[in-house]
């Protein structure tokens, strides 16, 4: 409603899309459906990646989605400075094209029968991104185990669900000394200051926790992080 009111175009990253696995958004065309911008105005264009949803990510692939009014809306100082008018040319023929290195004619066919097979119905990509959601709670519950909290907690009044990424500190741990603490303990991680955050903390991202022997491993490498941290104190 704001982007309409002030005519702002909003870019949506929808490269999680469907992976709030609080819901079931496997069901094409029923609800629940995926949150988004696109619902309260035409002054958007969203971004999705096969990388994620797909697990597609070799072939850096995307589509970027706009609206049809958007698209062919005519921006004068876009015709003035590129000779082109029209929102959606500019945004294909002077940003994606020379910003972008391209992608091969079997990603892009691969690509768009997901997309279909996934509308369909035929394909349901939701149930085997699922196992994100599993690697999330295991692992989230050996962080808590060794007297890890949860940084970002809540989706406005909801508990956050188990997906891809969580967040995480350790009492009054700054993020430097987390992350330089756990890399000794043989674990690596994003500092949440380098996300943009003003909080401390690490980005948990789950995409490697593959076996039962690397869920055992973290388990045993925080209870060491846990004993150097009491070390340092005393």
């Amino acid at each position: 409603e704001l982007a309409t009111k002030y005519d702002v175009i909003v870019l949506e990253d929808m490269a999680y899309m469907c992976m709030d696995f609080r819901n079931d958004l496997s069901k094409p065309f029923e609800p629940p459906f995926q949150p988004t911008v696109a619902k309260y105005t035409d002054n958007y264009a969203l971004m999705i990646s096969g990388s994620k949803i797909f697990s597609y990510a070799g072939e850096r692939i995307a589509i970027t989605a706009i609206s049809n009014k958007l698209y062919h809306r005519e921006y004068p100082e876009l015709r003035r400075r590129y000779g082109l008018g029209g929102f959606g040319d500019n945004f294909m023929l002077t940003y994606c094209y020379v910003c972008s290195s391209g992608c091969s004619h079997s990603a892009q066919y691969a690509l768009s029968a997901m997309f279909k097979a996934a509308a369909d119905g035929t394909y349901d990509f939701v149930s085997e991104l699922r196992e994100y959601g599993r690697r999330a709670h295991r692992s989230k519950e050996i962080f808590e185990k060794h007297g890890f909290h949860l940084v970002y907690d809540k989706d406005i009044d909801q508990s956050i669900g188990d997906g891809f990424f969580y967040t995480v500190g350790y009492k009054d741990l700054s993020n430097i000394d987390l992350l330089s603490m756990l890399m000794r303990c043989g674990i690596n991680a994003i500092a949440l200051n380098s996300t943009g955050s003003g909080k401390q903390g690490i980005r948990v991202c789950v995409s490697q926790m593959l076996a039962e022997e690397d869920f055992t491993r973290l388990d045993e490498r925080l209870g060491i992080f846990r004993k150097l941290v009491e070390d340092e104190v005393r």
